[in-house]
């Protein structure tokens, strides 16, 4: 094989090793966003992950007040994307209301796509809690 023969199969070579990885590149880029959410002694926090085909939103609530066990729509943009059931807080607490809502893609769960300066929040008119995701 000649000289030139020899440098354009590298030359090919090193283009489809570069083209092939390119794909796992992207795959790897993960998005993180968190909110916090804060009304009185109440507070809570968001977090989004977003990886490939993978997303992940995980909302809490801590000291809520009231004693009665109630569910909670969760709200992004002012869509339902679903509920959380507030009870009691562990000790001390116990008096106020506690709860957690969690949407994984990888429980077959559908988990909406969170941006940057995209609104959470707890409870509806008005709403219980509220952040802005960062």
């Amino acid at each position: 094989m000649t000289k030139i023969g020899l440098s354009l199969s590298l030359v090919a070579f090193v283009g489809v090793m570069v083209a092939s990885t390119l794909p796992a590149q992207a795959q790897s880029a993960e998005v993180r966003l968190k909110a916090s959410m804060v009304s009185g002694a109440a507070s809570g926090k968001a977090e989004y992950r977003e990886r490939g085909n993978r997303k992940r939103l995980n909302v809490q609530a801590e000291d809520l007040a009231g004693s009665t066990i109630s569910p909670q729509n969760v709200f992004i943009n002012g869509v339902s994307v679903g509920t959380m059931v507030l009870v009691a807080c562990p000790a001390p607490a116990t008096q106020l209301l506690c709860g957690e809502m969690e949407l994984n893609s990888q429980d077959g769960q559908v988990v909406p796509q969170v941006r940057s300066g995209d609104t959470v929040s707890v409870g509806f008119s008005p709403a219980v809690l509220a952040g802005v995701f960062r």
